[in-house]
C-alpha cells in the first residue's frame, strides 16, 4: 500500500460510518432498511473497500446486522435488547458522573447550561436527542473512562433512534429538562449521591418511553 493510502482508507471509512450512524440515529434511515454497498459507495464517491469497513463498524455497534447472500440491514430492536441497554445506562452512567464530578470545571457547567438553552430552542426531536447525549457527555467525559464512555454512546445510539420513532407525536417531556436543571446543580453543589441516584432514575423513566413503544410494535406484530 502507498504511503499515506492507510489513513486516507481510515478517514474515508470513519466517516462513512459516522455519516451512516447519524442517519440511522436520526430516524432517516429506518430499522430492516438495506444498507446497500453499490448506492453508499457512489453518494460518497468511494469504492467498495471503505464502504465494507464502515458496515463491519455499525454491524459492531448493534445498529445493522449481516444476513447471508442478502447483504447488510439496519438493525430492529427487541423490547428485550432495549431494556437490557437501559439497565446497561442506568449502571454505568452514574459511575461515570460519579467519577467526573471532583473534576468538572466552571467551563463544563457554562457548556452544560449552554447545551439545555439549545434545547429548549430546538424543534426536532432528533436534534434535541442529540444535544441531550451532549449535555450528558459534558459531564460524563470529565470522568477520563474512555471505554466505558464508548460503550454507553452506543446503548444510547441503539435506544435513540427508537426514541425518535416514539417522540414524533410528542413534545419533549418537560421533566426531562428540568431533571437536567437537576442534573446540572448537583454538579455544582458536588452532591454525589444525589447526583448518581438521579441520573439512574433519569435514565429509567426516559427508557421507559422505548420499551413502551416496542412492546406495543410488538403486540401488534403478534395480533
Amino acid at each position: 500500500m502507498l504511503k499515506g493510502q492507510g489513513k486516507k482508507l481510515l478517514g474515508s471509512t470513519e466517516m462513512i460510518a459516522g455519516a451512516l450512524r447519524d442517519a440511522i440515529c436520526n430516524g432517516e434511515i429506518s430499522p430492516g432498511a438495506p444498507l446497500k454497498q453499490d448506492e453508499i459507495a457512489a453518494e460518497f464517491g468511494v469504492s467498495h473497500t471503505p464502504v465494507r469497513e464502515a458496515l463491519k463498524v455499525l454491524v459492531s455497534e448493534g445498529l445493522a446486522t449481516l444476513h447471508h447472500n442478502r447483504g447488510c440491514f439496519v438493525a430492529y430492536l427487541s423490547s428485550t435488547v432495549a431494556r437490557e441497554l437501559m439497565e446497561f445506562r442506568a449502571l454505568i452512567e452514574p459511575r461515570l458522573a460519579g467519577w467526573a464530578l471532583d473534576h468538572l470545571t466552571e467551563h463544563d457547567i457554562e457548556q452544560a447550561r449552554r447545551v439545555m438553552t439549545m434545547i429548549d430552542a430546538a424543534q426536532l426531536a432528533s436534534d434535541r436527542l442529540r444535544l441531550a447525549t451532549e449535555f450528558h457527555t459534558l459531564i460524563y467525559q470529565r470522568a477520563n473512562r474512555p471505554f466505558f464512555l464508548e460503550q454507553v454512546s452506543r446503548a444510547r445510539n441503539n435506544l435513540n433512534r427508537y426514541w425518535v420513532l416514539a417522540w414524533k407525536e410528542k413534545s419533549f417531556p418537560t421533566l426531562t429538562q428540568t431533571e437536567h436543571e437537576e442534573i446540572l446543580a448537583l454538579c455544582v453543589k458536588k452532591e454525589r449521591a444525589g447526583l448518581m441516584d438521579l441520573i439512574e432514575r433519569h435514565i429509567i423513566a426516559s427508557g421507559h418511553i422505548v420499551l413502551t413503544y416496542l412492546q406495543t410494535l410488538e403486540a401488534r406484530e403478534d395480533n
